[in-house]
């Protein structure tokens, strides 16, 4: 999560580097800690309008080196995706979903993990839905998934045609990972749109999928 500051220290006596605020009770201020900014720390029932965080990732300052390179060059990849997007589903949003038309059998679920929204769908069920394309371009499928998730099966047909048979298998908890799908070229020749189906196979759940996005290739 972009945004949420870190503690950078090598310092992990926490007495030495949080500090009291004298004005107000049960308040208190890193200092010279926080990564970009310093965190305020206040009694959670006083949190309950606001977005707020109650754990934070740790960090010496040889950790913080060697973790930098690694977000600088997801932040790279992102800005790459970006620029390649020819649409972009937020599935399991209310609106993306009515927007690309979404239909489901029984037993789909919309379902979050850390604040992104995802959906699946039990044994023998599908969710299917529209996504744009530019005509006779080559073009690929992103489908955005959770290490968490294990145990899952299914295939990703596009107009009918599979293109991918997908088994979750689990990875590393809590991070989100992508996964691309390159499509035939004659799938998107004279076409502006696609239908994208996701289809439970083997008797298992399929999903949870938490983007699908097409890109140009």
């Amino acid at each position: 999560m972009y945004g949420i500051p870190v503690l950078l220290t090598d310092n992990r006596n926490v007495t030495d580097w949080i500090v009291k605020d004298a004005s107000a009770p049960l308040t208190f201020q890193t200092k010279n800690t926080g990564k970009p900014f310093d965190v305020k720390l206040t009694p959670f029932y006083k949190n309950i309008d606001n977005h707020y965080s109650v754990y934070w990732d740790y960090f010496t300052n040889a950790d913080w080196l060697a973790k930098q390179a690694e977000y600088e060059a997801e932040k790279k990849r992102q800005q790459l995706i970006e620029t390649q997007t020819i649409d972009n589903f937020r599935i399991g949003e209310m609106q993306p979903e009515r927007d690309h038309d979404l239909k489901a059998s029984e037993q789909s679920y919309v379902d979050a993990a850390y604040g992104r929204s995802g959906r699946e769908v039990r044994r023998d069920g599908f969710f299917s839905f529209n996504m744009k394309v530019e005509a006779g371009k080559p073009t690929a499928l992103l489908f955005s998934y959770i290490g968490d998730d294990k145990g899952r099966s299914f295939d990703i047909l596009v107009d009918d045609v599979k293109v991918a048979s997908v088994e979750l298998k689990g990875g590393k908890p809590g991070k989100f990972f992508d996964e691309e799908y390159s499509l035939p070229v004659d799938l998107v020749k004279d076409k502006t749109t696609i239908r994208v189906k996701v289809q439970s196979t083997n008797g298992k759940t399929a999903g949870r999928v938490f983007g699908v996005r097409t890109i140009r290739k």
